[in-house]
């Protein structure tokens, strides 16, 4: 796995609008190398998607990130890896060009941390799914302002919706690259310690490999 630090994402958050997001030429080469053309055209389509962001509203990124890696095919850990939890980086998500709901929550949570979107803003959120074949599932939970309800970024369903009306999703806890936190209905719930949880450990394996000039 690749290394994700703290100070990594707040220097990604920090970063000035006028710059224009990349992947170093030797990182693409070899990601072609590993996974051939469509795939470097996919990549392509995300820095290019990337990059047209920078200025938009928040609204727009949240709308077009979760669109973008919605088109990416579903498949288990197990089918695409030959593992039973294995956590991609979003290069290795856009190599495949399929993965589960843990591939695309936390591609779509470092690509709007990216693009400025506050980190307080934006969680993963692990919830049971009810009605669908996988019952352990993962999504974005967007809070527009502090408070609110927040809006929920899902594979299973593309509609962004407010969890209010995802009543097939039970929240279960909440967590994000500096915390960890027991998810409630419409709140952010009891504090607990990060230390504990072997998911914080797994975001913290996963780089960011989309950098800024």
């Amino acid at each position: 796995m690749l290394i994700i630090s703290a100070a990594a994402i707040f220097y990604v958050a920090a970063a000035v609008s006028s710059d224009t997001f990349y992947v170093p030429d030797d990182a693409v080469n070899a990601f072609k190398t590993r996974y051939g053309g469509q795939a470097e055209k996919r990549l392509t389509a995300l820095i290019e998607l990337m990059n047209e962001l920078v200025s938009a509203d928040e609204t727009t990124k949240i709308t077009e990130v979760n669109k973008f890696f919605n088109r990416v095919e579903y498949r288990s850990d197990a089918q695409v890896w030959g593992k039973s939890d294995y956590w991609a980086s979003r290069l290795e998500f856009l190599g495949k060009g399929m993965g589960d709901c843990e591939d695309y929550a936390v591609a779509k949570f470092l690509t709007l941390i990216q693009l400025g979107v506050p980190q307080e803003k934006l969680f993963l959120t692990y919830v049971k799914a009810i009605g669908y074949a996988e019952v352990a599932h993962m999504v974005v939970s967007y809070y527009p302002q502090k408070g609110a309800v927040p809006l929920i970024l899902d594979n299973y369903n593309k509609q962004i919706m407010q969890a209010t009306q995802r009543n097939d999703l039970v929240p279960v806890y909440s967590f994000t690259a500096k915390d960890l936190y027991i998810q409630k209905q419409q709140g952010l719930g009891k504090r607990v310690n990060p230390s504990s949880s072997k998911n914080l450990q797994k975001l913290k394996e996963i780089d960011l490999e989309i950098y800024k000039r």
